[in-house]
């Protein structure tokens, strides 16, 4: 559950989670219709899958709303991402969902469990990939 910026970064990793075993998927909150193209500008080689309900986001107590898209983390973290290239698309779902992650094992424990607090906020993927061991 990962901005484009996100998703972008966990694709040039992603062969450091296969080689840990992982199975890495991105859920977004937009439309069917959007993934061929989200997934085109990201850059990402593996499987994004889309919740346009929100319900998964809701279970795993992912933060939705206007506060988190109006402090300082964001508008700075907005600016960061600018600078480093990744400029903003269309607005693709909830504009007011904030991300976060999860590893969760094959025994169905979960092992990472990362909320969001502003836009922005990513889990750090070496914080992501130690989960594995």
């Amino acid at each position: 559950m990962f901005c484009r910026q996100q998703v972008a970064e966990l694709g040039e990793s992603y062969s450091a989670f296969q080689d840990k075993g992982a199975r890495l998927v991105v859920v977004g909150s937009g439309e069917v219709a959007h993934l061929k193209d989200f997934k085109a500008s990201s850059g990402f080689e593996g499987e994004i899958f889309t919740d346009p309900s929100r319900e998964s986001f809701r279970l795993l107590g992912f933060r939705s709303g206007v506060s988190g898209l109006l402090g300082i983390k964001a508008i700075s973290r907005g600016f960061s991402a600018l600078k480093e290239g990744y400029t903003p698309g269309f607005i693709q779902g909830s504009a007011l969902q904030l991300g976060g992650a999860v590893i969760i094992d094959t025994d169905c424990t979960m092992r990472y469990h990362y909320v969001g607090e502003a836009a922005g906020d990513h889990p750090p993927i070496k914080e992501m990939l130690n989960a594995l061991d």
